[in-house]
């Protein structure tokens, strides 16, 4: 229980199964939009749990940052859970389920935002950046 109060987000780590779950879900219903759909929250889960269950490395950090920068704040991740978590909310019961679940996931993300004592975890922290190492450009001089 310590563990969850030094860090809350911990108890977050299981939505990337849920995403997966309410992905697969979505590819049982036999259409063609709900199989694009399944197959977006398949790899939205698989994402979720690549960013979650490990502390990530430098490189995993600057490619998290180049193409999904929302990922280190919590109101970008918590948008995304949510409207992954709207998306689900079709079809089949367990949809509902697990929509419910990612969506819930994604209102705490957000109002650990306005929380001021909650620091945002490893796995949230954007990569360290050498100010040296950033290429410069020069104009003309004359």
């Amino acid at each position: 229980m310590e563990r969850f109060t030094q860090n809350p987000t911990e108890l977050l780590r299981g939505v990337g199964g849920v995403a997966i779950a309410g992905g697969v879900g979505s590819l049982i219903h036999h259409s063609f939009s709900s199989i694009i759909i399944g197959i977006y929250e398949v790899l939205a889960g698989t994402i979720i749990i690549f960013l979650e269950a490990r502390t990530p490395t430098e490189e995993h950090k600057a490619l998290v940052h180049k193409y999904a920068s929302f990922m280190h704040s919590f109101v970008g991740r918590g948008v995304f859970y949510l409207l992954l978590g709207v998306l689900m909310l079709n079809y089949y019961t367990i949809l509902y389920v697990c929509g419910s679940i990612v969506g819930f996931a994604g209102l705490v993300y957000i109002v650990l935002n306005f929380v001021p004592l909650v620091e945002a975890p490893s796995t949230m922290q954007a990569p360290v950046t050498d100010a040296e190492a950033q290429p410069v450009w020069q104009g003309p001089t004359e």
